[in-house]
């Protein structure tokens, strides 16, 4: 195999056998928008001129590309989960590929492996298009299911450049394309085919970029979806006609999916307090609402939607459907059959919808990786943290406790329902403008250095994998990673570069030897402790970074058994076990 990797017992595990722990970031978040036209969510979204776009330059211009790569290598990161979209490869229309952008792609994934960075594709959604409020999809897929994106914002079926971008998957556009995509056939007989052409579409554009990279040996697979979601499947009457606020805790009150599939069909809805959706009575189909049709909903004699079918997204020849076992995983191993004939070796890096717990699998597959994300909640929705929000625990050890429960919680999931493959967490980060952007005007980030430490301390315990979301080259303090008001970017040359670097480069094992039974980082102290079980020691030493952001002056060693050196130029230490151990431990603090 190119890469060597497989997974053993939870973990990945390299060609030389050693358990593996990948650390890395998210490249980058406005690889979302194109960079010809400037596709910044705060430029608006043009519906003219849709297929002559170019996302060639991102995540950067290959004259600047090395420089980051350099930056993020030099971290002690080892790995990129790096971004494209759909609409990247495919926006001139279905089965024209853009080849200046995928011979792009294919030289970055190169260039990366210069700086020793391990790279897995991540073919980035969210919500669905940039037309509905995310990035992803083709602005020719609405034609497949008449759709009118013309109408979208008048109609109010969509919010563009909104912080609550997430409430985007409660409108008709949104959960229209994900629930047709997933389950079109089931649900819209009508439309029946669609759910066939979006996938093979779909699959067909990564199977393109796959075809450009499957022989660098860097890359090591597959994202097949990054946050899809379920659209209209495994709703309940009550989710169907509940409105539900997501980031934004002070916008005008949401209005329900319910209320939102009649507005969409051009009917003017008001409520009591006289709010008013689509008052211009606009629809958003080009022939009708095929929901409707369907008997999904229909209006009562007073004119007010309900639903006809209460129940019709949520069971299933009498059973509860389960969105990801029934509707997911059919197409996750439709994918894997078309990227796997390509890139026979490649991992496939699978996640859920981003609100799914339950995400069963049982495929024996061992080249498949958990990597559904996780975030801080409070601080991603509110922006805002403070002792008040955390109940004290943002200073000390507790908020890496509150981490460690959620994130365990994750992996108890992944152990019982998933068969316990490798859990590597796709995003995870802080938004670097919370407080009212404060750390921007007098520089100080110790705050994110805190969660970001709280974080790493629970992945460590956990021993997860993880890329954290993201490094925008072209971040800035007005328009933060360029797209819907976020800024989670480690990078910001306005801030001199790294923001909060000693909260994410820490020392780790990249690849341990033995079984790693203990890892800890004091980053007060800068003292670092792995235990090994290598009473069947790997084909190889283990290797442990050592930041210059926290050992400037290089490190003191101390091991158990074995030997320990520390090559300054690569800021490793090489452990080297000559018979095999049951228990094994080195610690390191600065020189």
């Amino acid at each position: 195999m190119a890469h060597g990797f497989t997974t053993d017992r939870g973990w990945l595990v390299d060609a030389r056998g050693r358990p593996t722990l990948l650390r890395g970031v998210n490249l980058s978040g406005s690889s979302k928008v194109p960079v010809e036209p400037r596709g910044a969510t705060h430029l608006g979204v043009p519906i003219d001129g849709w297929a002559d776009v170019s996302f060639v330059g991102r995540p950067a211009p290959l004259d600047e590309i090395d420089g980051h790569l350099e930056r993020i290598a030099g971290w002690g990161l080892n790995c990129l989960r790096l971004l494209t979209t759909w609409e990247a490869i495919e926006h001139a229309g279905p089965g024209e590929y853009d080849e200046a952008y995928l011979d792009y792609y294919a030289e970055v994934v190169r260039r990366a492996a210069r700086h020793g960075l391990w790279v897995f594709v991540d073919p980035h959604h969210d919500v669905w298009s940039r037309w509905t409020g995310g990035d992803g999809a083709p602005f020719w897929c609405f034609d497949l299911v008449g759709l009118a994106p013309e109408h979208f914002v008048e109609a109010g079926a969509v919010g563009l450049d909104a912080q609550d971008w997430s409430e985007n998957y409660q409108r008709v556009p949104v959960a229209t394309m994900w629930t047709l995509f997933y389950g079109g056939d089931t649900f819209c007989p009508e439309l029946a085919g669609v759910q066939q052409e979006l996938q093979d579409r779909y699959i067909g554009a990564v199977a393109a970029l796959a075809e450009r990279i499957a022989h660098l040996d860097n890359v090591l697979g597959y994202d097949t979806l990054n946050e899809p979601g379920n659209g209209y499947i495994g709703r309940s009457a009550r989710n169907l006609t509940t409105a539900r606020r997501f980031f934004d805790q002070d916008g005008p009150a949401p209005w329900s999916p319910l209320e939102h599939l009649a507005a969409g069909d051009g009917v003017t809805v008001r409520r009591d307090d006289g709010e008013v959706l689509n008052p211009s009575g606009r629809s958003i189909w080009r022939h009708g609402c095929p929901w409707q049709r369907a008997g999904i909903w229909a209006l009562d004699r007073d004119g007010r939607p309900e639903l006809a079918a209460p129940d019709r997204f949520r069971e299933l020849d009498g059973r509860r459907i389960n969105p990801f076992g029934d509707f997911h995983v059919p197409f996750i191993r439709r994918f894997r059959e078309r990227l796997r004939a390509i890139h026979p070796d490649c991992l496939l890096f699978i996640e859920g919808a981003p609100w799914d717990i339950d995400t069963p699998w049982d495929d024996p597959d061992p080249l498949v990786v958990n990597a559904r994300h996780w975030y801080d909640i409070v601080a991603l929705g509110t922006r805002t943290v403070g002792d008040h929000e955390y109940r004290g625990t943002v200073d000390g050890e507790g908020l890496a406790a509150v981490y460690g429960e959620e994130l365990g919680a994750l992996a108890k999931v992944n152990e019982e329902r998933m068969g316990g493959p490798p859990m590597l967490l796709g995003e995870y980060g802080v938004p670097y403008e919370m407080n009212r952007s404060a750390a921007f005007a007098d520089g100080d980030f110790s705050l994110h250095e805190r969660l970001l430490h709280a974080m790493h301390e629970a992945m460590d315990e956990l021993f997860m994998s993880g890329t954290q979301w993201n490094y925008t080259p072209d971040n800035t303090h007005a328009h933060g990673d360029q797209w819907n008001h976020e800024d989670l970017s480690v990078f910001c040359a306005e801030d001199g570069g790294g923001r909060a670097v000693a909260g994410f480069s820490r020392p780790y094992a990249r690849h341990s030897q033995g079984r790693p039974t203990t890892m800890r980082f004091d980053p007060s102290g800068r003292r670092f402790e792995l235990v090994l079980d290598a009473s069947s020691p790997a084909d190889g030493p283990t290797e442990i970074t050592a930041p210059a952001v926290h050992y400037p002056d290089g490190v003191v060693v101390e091991v158990s058994a074995g030997r320990a050196i520390f090559d300054p130029a690569t800021r490793l230490v090489c452990w080297t076990l000559a018979a095999p151990v049951a228990e094994a431990r080195l610690t390191m603090r600065p020189a």
